[in-house]
């Protein structure tokens, strides 16, 4: 992996992949795998709790610099600045976001079930 730090003043022409953050090993930073309630790092052999999980931005952009095309991949905490909080504070918002949306259509279903009961 080149180490060198590259500063590039180009055009974001498009994200090359919507999903920018991924949970992360505490120890090596590479994605881990979740199952059911626990993670596995397959690269170090770090284990832990999923709920615990870390998560860091990847961000991977199509950009045109003049007359060039580049594809860079963004990684870690220097994106916090951009997005306004960690990746990890991200996940949370989004899941709880997510699960605020699913609920109120099993509420609705569950009360046109009871409406649309007869009551003798």
């Amino acid at each position: 992996m080149n180490r060198r730090r590259k500063f590039l003043l180009a055009s974001v022409l498009a994200l090359q992949n919507s999903s920018f953050i991924y949970p992360s090993c505490q120890k090596c930073f590479s994605r881990i795998i979740l199952v059911s309630k626990r993670s596995n790092c397959p690269k170090c052999g770090c284990t832990g709790e999923s709920g615990n999980a870390n998560y860091r931005y990847k961000l991977s952009l199509k950009v045109a610099e003049s007359n060039k095309l580049f594809v860079i991949t963004v990684f870690g905490s220097c994106l916090d600045t951009f997005f306004g909080l960690t990746a990890t504070g991200l996940h949370r918002i989004l899941k709880a976001t997510l699960d605020k949306v699913q609920m109120p259509v099993t509420s609705y279903s569950n009360a046109l079930t009871t409406k649309e009961k007869p009551d003798h």
